[in-house]
């Protein structure tokens, strides 16, 4: 009986230790639902839309001012971010002040204040107009590319030559090399480089989305070009055949639009373009849709342009022919002339025999700021130098944080950066000591694949340019953006950017560079009723390299036709891949207190104070501010991942994506953040503790031998490996109504909830089943601001009618 009651104390002694124990965290928990019921039902600032607000279209007055933000506070936004940009053909004609002239000053100023006086965070874009440069910018210190030009000599005996100019217009920077190496004398021809007349829209700027299947590439705005013709070469200009189809070159911002098709070699005594509309071209002649074009010898690189990332474009796979080691150039036979000339004249002597001198120089790309006050712009600065960036930083942004925050007082909390849209960029001044520094060896030999020579071998030639790819990217992300990350940090401000932006115009990885900056940015425009993945790039960034919120540039382009429900769609739908914070573009600022019709400034930025359905719009922030305050709970619960690649430039491409994605929650990486990932009872995991259950592998997507060898190594450890999404596990299934749902998954210590949205203008009826029949549910209406518990059937499924354009949250309560 002793020992009975010996082991009834310590019974009942352990359960009130456990109640004890339990009891607070049961407190805390509830309370942290009723604090977190209050802040979802009236969110506060931080939770609310912000908008760019565009000056410089033409006057700007205090009356305007105060109206734009009386008509912001009420309409329940959170902040605004002042932004120089305008679409006016002469906005000095139009009114426009001067930037930095006393009434700019004034302006920005009393803008600053009527933010702070309602509450209205108020942040300011790095650069008048866009991206980041500006009057300041020097040649030195602005966007350069490597240019080059090539020319024969005979050896054997002391000469002087003067070498050809390069510029074609653009600042010269410097000779980088002068370099002589044997000519391949055969009689041979083994490329095809011509001067494209661009048309259309390019790929990389295409933004994508879920709008195709095909297996070609597919964006909104891009359409397919036919090809421009066929190379022909004939030995008696009566017979010809075909050597090669041309492919069309693509518009792109600040492209360039020379390219390289290489083929196998082969002797002919003429040569001629044979277009498709059965116009003829010869060498030398403009005609057609080639400004000039020439047939060469030396073995070349196809397509060496975008290899070198003169041009940024998706690699489909190098097509270089198959040459033999006497065809290509050897490093061991490379001589460097740099210090033998003077001005542009070279004098040398060479050993016997026939060379080819080839001159390397860094040139500006011609890439400026635009659609910002005109007096203030100027070259795009160095997107891969520190130096270029402070440079831009200390001439606009430290001038404008020196007059508007002092000691006694902070008007600017934050720091905004618009995607880049100034083309590509080759060099910098720092190029060889950064590719020494990260990649481990001397560019120095492989100087000549810059003009689209093969070295040594194709192979080699390829990881040579590849090293050189990656090294742009890097030095984008730690010397432009980080630059500016650390300049905000110091100064105790946020930091917003569209890092690199959608329309990759310069090679990079846009999973990758994000990582560099506080709050990374996507694109997501109101045309684009499907969504855009810029956005899923960047919400996966977020989650890879550990940022608490990502960011949308949100309902871009909208106009006066588009209704409440389009923008209602939109922003479902980005809430589903991952957006966190919505940042209209844009609001103008409006120089009258009161509006009679729809106010344009150049373009049809129509969320505004002027527009009819202005106060229709209002439920739309509402709702878009409740699902941010969820969305920023807890942390993302992705099902998978999808490697895309480890090659640049890359973002998400439609036709590359595997399939069976439908009703999934994925990510997409690229090999950087794949490396930081580790392994743990067969799920991947993020150092900030983001799951995935299994690894998908993208079509087409580029994989080095170490990539492949890291990949190995995950499957080896018990996660999924896959092509294909099919069989993975949906902890959310919508038995009905799927195609007008979207959703997202995230976890709480102690619950589950899913984000869901019906994209339709119409109520839908939605069968749902969740994963594990739990046995209770609680809906959260976004539109109502009330909540209530569902009961789901045995088999856990329930069935709820979302009304048309409704979201809210499935909270599925663990404990």
């Amino acid at each position: 009986m002793t020992e009975i009651l010996k082991f009834l104390h310590i019974l009942t002694a352990a359960v009130l230790f456990v109640q004890t124990a339990t009891l607070p965290s049961k407190i805390h928990a509830q309370r942290m639902d009723k604090s977190l019921y209050r802040l979802w039902r009236n969110p506060t600032a931080e939770y609310r839309m912000k908008t760019w607000w565009f000056f410089g279209y033409e006057r700007t007055t205090d009356e305007g001012i105060h109206a734009d933000i009386e008509a912001l506070h009420d309409a329940g936004f959170g902040g605004v971010v002042y932004y120089d940009q305008n679409h006016a053909k002469d906005p000095i004609a139009n009114g426009a002040e001067k930037a930095f002239s006393s009434s700019w000053w004034h302006h920005l100023r009393y803008a600053a204040e009527e933010a702070k006086r309602t509450g209205l965070s108020f942040e300011i874009n790095i650069s008048n107009g866009y991206c980041a440069g500006g009057r300041w910018i020097d040649p030195a210190h602005a966007m350069q590319r490597v240019a080059y030009a090539e020319l024969y000599a005979k050896g054997g005996e002391r000469f002087s030559i003067t070498l050809p100019d390069i510029t074609e217009g653009k600042d010269f920077l410097g000779n980088i090399a002068i370099l002589a190496f044997p000519a391949h004398e055969d009689s041979l021809f083994r490329y095809f480089t011509a001067r494209y007349r661009a048309a259309g829209k390019g790929r990389n700027g295409a933004m994508q989305g879920p709008i195709s299947s095909s297996k070609e590439f597919s964006g909104y705005g891009f359409s397919p070009l036919p090809c421009i013709g066929t190379l022909q070469a004939s030995n008696d200009s009566t017979t010809w055949r075909n050597v090669v189809r041309l492919m069309p070159m693509y518009r792109s911002q600040g492209g360039y639009f020379v390219r390289t098709t290489a083929f196998p070699a082969m002797r002919a005594r003429a040569w001629r373009v044979m277009y498709d509309d059965g116009s003829f071209s010869y060498e030398g002649q403009t005609t057609g849709a080639l400004n000039w074009w020439h047939v060469g010898s030396e073995a070349k690189m196809n397509r060496w342009e975008e290899l070198s990332a003169l041009h940024s474009d998706f690699a489909e796979g190098n097509n270089t022919p198959a040459y033999s080691a006497h065809e290509v150039i050897d490093p061991h036979k490379v001589i460097n002339l740099t210090d033998s000339i003077t001005g542009d004249t070279l004098h040398c002597t060479l050993p016997p025999g026939k060379w080819i001198i080839l001159r390397l120089a860094a040139v500006t790309t011609g890439a400026r700021s635009k659609h910002g006050r005109p007096e203030l712009l100027g070259y795009e600065c160095d997107k891969l130098s520190s130096d270029a960036a402070v440079l831009h930083w200390n001439s606009y942004v430290q001038p404008i944080l020196d007059s508007l925050n002092s000691s006694s007082q902070r008007l600017i909390a934050g720091i905004t950066m618009d995607s880049h849209e100034g083309g590509a960029q080759n060099w910098t001044p720092q190029m060889m000591n950064e590719f020494s520094r990260r990649r481990g060896y001397d560019f120095s030999p492989w100087l000549p694949t810059l003009a689209g020579y093969v070295v040594e071998s194709v192979e080699k030639t390829e990881q040579a340019l590849y090293d050189y790819r990656q090294t742009i990217s890097d030095c984008i992300r730690d010397n432009y953006f980080a630059t500016f990350q650390r300049l905000c940090t110091e100064r105790g401000l946020s930091f917003t950017a569209q890092a690199i932006g959608n329309a990759l115009c310069i090679t990079g990885d846009a999973i990758s560079v994000k990582q560099a900056v506080e709050k990374p940015q996507g694109e997501s425009w109101t045309y684009q009723q499907e969504g855009a993945y810029d956005v899923k790039d960047c919400s996966s960034a977020a989650h890879l390299y550990g940022k608490p919120i990502a960011s949308a540039e949100a309902m871009t382009d909208c106009e006066y036709n588009n209704s409440p429900a389009d923008l209602h769609r939109v922003a479902s739908i980005a809430f589903s891949m991952g957006a966190q914070e919505f940042v209209v573009c844009a609001t103008p600022h409006i120089p009258f207190a009161t509006t009679t019709e729809p106010y344009i400034a150049g373009r049809e930025y129509a969320i505004n104070r002027s527009n009819p359905q202005w106060h229709d719009m209002k439920p739309v922030w509402l709702q878009a501010a409740r699902s941010m305050v969820m969305l920023r709970q807890g942390k993302a619960a992705p099902d998978a991942l999808v490697f895309i690649g480890d090659d640049v430039p890359v973002k998400t491409l439609t036709h590359r994506l595997p399939p069976g994605l439908s009703d999934l929650d994925w990510d997409v990486c690229t090999a950087d953040a794949l490396a930081r990932l580790h392994v743990e009872n067969n799920r991947l995991i993020t150092p900030e503790g983001i799951e995935y259950g299994a690894l998908l592998i993208g079509k087409e997507a580029h994989t080095t031998q170490e990539t492949q060898q890291l990949i190995d190594s995950i499957r080896s450890k018990g996660v999924r490996v896959l092509t294909s999404g099919e069989s993975i596990d949906r902890p959310l299934i919508i038995e009905q109504g799927g195609n007008s749902i979207v959703h997202t998954h995230r976890k709480m210590e102690d619950s589950d909830f899913f984000y869901l949205a019906n994209k339709e203008n119409r109520p839908t009826k939605v069968t749902f089943r969740i994963k594990g029949n739990p046995k209770k549910l609680t809906l959260w209406s976004n539109m109502t601001g009330k909540r209530h518990n569902i009961k789901p059937s045995s088999n856990g499924s329930f069935s709820i009618t979302l009304s048309a354009m409704e979201t809210g949250f499935i909270t599925v309560h663990n404990s």
